[in-house]
């Protein structure tokens, strides 16, 4: 075997640029990325939205017959045959912008590991969203749908609780569905919540739902497992299955003019819990949210200060 030769040339001397890795699949990458998200121990909740839509994100490419390999995705691509797409499609604001929020971070990783040399996505921002007002229950509409659930049964009683939590609480659905019965912190009256990112917090609750709270574990009794709320096969209760029992009950109501759901009341906590004087930060911590900016919009629209400082200033009330 002949020997090397010891004078390097320069081109062994000089640093040579790392090469691009194709990526020609889009289910490939999207797996790759995926992948990544759950060793850096990103949550299910959020792999599982990652995975959802870029799904559609490639379904609607694939409907129109658009190349999907992320290599000859483009910005005009992501404009014209995305979000014109869906605009046409009657989709709303939050919809598109969830789709574009998942391709910008498959597209950044695709970048950041050298299997792209840039993002078609590095130049745009998410689509301008309408500030709607808040939907929420009033409270004869929040006593009367309390009251729905039927106490002769364990559904009706477990269903009861749930509502008075939510009402207590404002916690979100998949947050109320996770809660474990260890998760409750009896002698300090908090709940332990696991949220958004792994993001844990305490939120308190006082002497009416401590009582239903007792009441519904009573009948819940010991079982294999410990999430809070069951169904009456004692397997734990689902997202969806609370979302229906929550617009049941809205139905027999004859709640009319809001949506019933989880969510609204969720608002509902935060519109009461603002008129009642709470301070912002004390709800930003048990609302969970990252930022005050949704707290601020919970103030402007339902503390009681913005309507008597109207009433101070009201030009028609001046001039009459």
């Amino acid at each position: 075997m002949a020997r090397r030769k010891n004078t390097l040339t320069f081109e062994d001397v000089t640093p040579q640029a790392q090469p691009v890795y194709a990526v020609d699949d889009f289910d490939s990458a999207m797996d790759l990325f995926l992948r990544d998200g759950k060793i850096r121990n990103i949550s299910p909740h959020t792999l599982g939205f990652y995975r959802q839509e870029l799904g559609k994100f490639r379904r609607i490419l694939d409907k129109q017959r658009m190349p999907t390999d992320p290599s000859k995705i483009t910005e005009k691509t992501v404009k014209e045959n995305v979000i014109l797409y869906l605009m046409d499609d009657g989709q709303k604001e939050t919809s598109i912008n969830c789709v574009l929020r998942a391709a910008r971070a498959l597209f950044n990783f695709l970048v950041r590991e050298g299997y792209l040399t840039q993002s078609p996505m590095r130049k745009m921002t998410l689509i301008k969203q309408k500030k709607t007002v808040v939907a929420t229950f009033t409270p004869d509409q929040l006593r009367l749908l309390i009251a729905q659930p039927d106490q002769k049964t364990f559904v009706g009683v477990r269903d009861r609780t749930m509502i008075m939590l939510f009402a207590e609480t404002g916690v979100r659905v998949r947050e109320l569905t996770e809660i474990k019965t260890t998760d409750i912190n009896w002698r300090d009256g908090v709940i332990k919540i696991d949220g958004k990112g792994y993001k844990q917090r305490l939120v308190p609750f006082q002497a009416t739902m401590r009582k239903e709270l007792a009441r519904y574990l009573n009948l819940r009794g010991t079982l294999e497992h410990d999430n809070l709320f069951v169904t009456i096969d004692n397997t734990p209760l689902t997202v969806r299955q609370v979302q229906e029992q929550v617009a049941f009950y809205g139905r027999r109501a004859g709640i009319k003019g809001v949506r019933c759901s989880p969510h609204t009341l969720r608002h509902t906590f935060a519109k009461m819990s603002v008129q009642n004087g709470a301070d912002v930060f004390a709800l930003q911590a048990v609302l969970g949210h990252a930022t005050l900016d949704q707290v601020r919009t919970y103030v402007n629209l339902f503390s009681n200060e913005v309507r008597d400082e109207h009433r101070k200033f009201s030009p028609l009330e001046r001039m009459y």
